[in-house]
């Protein structure tokens, strides 16, 4: 079968990607390891109420709203914040991922499910995808090829993409738990419990949560650290239940590169994920809007050169460069930082013009807005600020 666009991976980067290209009139087909869309679910589900938004998403797969936070230190520290605003919102990720999918089959993309998809050859013309199934082995011929398929890309790697500069691995799980305050996620941080990261436990219901931890160490399984994260905090995990667990990668940084001959990377395997949360649905339908976008131009022109298809690079870099970059730099304070001074940083936030600065400024898409408020709070604050937390700890 010939393509005009074939994309690897059906999550929400890759069917919104198809959906838009679909859109302009173009054969599109949509290939997907799993037998299911959306399952298994490999994300916490807490998205911003813009994420629903850009996604024209209905309100029926909220299942939670999420007004604030508490965040804990290693050293028992904790700071509350919290708001009459809905920071976030805990949806069914599931439905969200099927809703993208079905909408992009309505526009007229061809989505296979348990495929797996193999990068044979790249003609002058076309590329040709061995796609193989418990059915049988068939190649399609595609002019334009979309890597959506994750941090571990196959299409990346075909195209000698450049790498994420670090690779956060996950455990997670679904589990029964009390959970008194139901719109009050738990973060948890330490180089002990979450090294790298931090743990979190998200509130579905009263009766059940999402609960997780992400490290950047490779010595020990996450695993290892989730248990420890729940033996170290008895009272808020007491009777908890494992429903199911999953885990999974989180790819941090700004790669260079993000296309190819005949061939553009979105969603995680451009590394379109946010260095402070690691959460990628937002960034990944932006990916995907500009992705479609230069697609379906280059298809238009017949131009499919990495010279041409470069654009998509510039359109992200301009559209979220300057925010992940500001990200990644917080970031990397943050793993200079001993547990004994993210206990100090942890008390300084609680003095009440800095809660409410946060309560007021956060923004999980965006965290550099609160940054820059934070910085210019008082005449003093910019100097401490651009010369890095350790002065503010010191100041404390």
């Amino acid at each position: 079968m010939n393509y005009d666009v074939l994309v690897v991976g059906g999550g929400p980067a890759g069917c919104e990607t198809a959906r838009l290209i679909a859109e302009k009139g173009y054969k599109v087909l949509v290939a997907e390891e799993h037998r299911k869309i959306g399952e298994p679910m490999q994300c916490a589900g807490l998205v911003s109420p813009r994420t629903l938004k850009t996604a024209a998403m209905p309100d029926a797969i909220i299942i939670n709203q999420i007004h604030g936070a508490f965040v804990h230190s290693p050293g028992g520290e904790v700071l509350l914040i919290r708001d009459q605003k809905a920071y976030a919102l805990v949806i069914d990720r599931s439905e969200f991922d099927r809703n993208l999918s079905e909408r992009a089959q309505c526009a007229g993309a061809e989505i296979l499910t348990g495929v797996r998809a193999s990068i044979g050859e790249f003609f002058p013309d076309e590329t040709s995808v061995k796609l193989k199934s418990n059915s049988g082995e068939y190649t399609a011929r595609t002019r334009l090829l979309i890597g959506a398929d994750g941090s571990n890309s196959s299409v990346a790697r075909r195209i000698n993409a450049s790498k994420a500069e670090e690779v956060i691995r996950m455990c997670a799980a679904e589990v029964e738990l009390e959970c008194p305050e139901k719109d009050m996620v738990h973060i948890f941080l330490g180089r002990e419990i979450a090294p790298g990261w931090f743990g979190w436990v998200i509130p579905v219901d009263e009766k059940r949560a999402r609960v997780g931890i992400g490290v950047s160490r490779r010595d020990k399984h996450p695993r290892y650290y989730f248990n420890r994260m729940v033996e170290a905090n008895p009272g808020i995990f007491k009777g908890m239940k494992i429903i199911r667990g999953t885990g999974g990668v989180v790819p941090v940084g700004m790669l260079s590169r993000i296309y190819g001959e005949r061939t553009l990377l979105v969603g995680d395997a451009a590394c379109q994920t946010k260095p402070i949360s690691g959460g990628g649905l937002y960034l990944g339908l932006l990916g995907a809007e500009l992705c479609a976008r230069v697609a379906a131009k280059a298809l238009s022109k017949g131009n499919l050169s990495p010279e041409f298809l470069s654009e998509y690079q510039w359109l992200w870099e301009e559209a979220m460069a300057e925010e992940i970059q500001t990200a990644l730099g917080h970031r990397n304070i943050f793993l200079t930082m001993s547990d004994k001074e993210m206990d100090t940083l942890i008390r300084f936030f609680r003095r009440p013009l800095w809660r409410s600065i946060i309560s007021r400024y956060g923004d999980i898409d965006y965290p550099s807005w609160l940054a820059g408020r934070l910085t210019f709070a008082r005449p003093w604050a910019q100097r401490f600020f651009m010369a890095g937390f350790k002065r503010i700890l010191n100041y404390c």
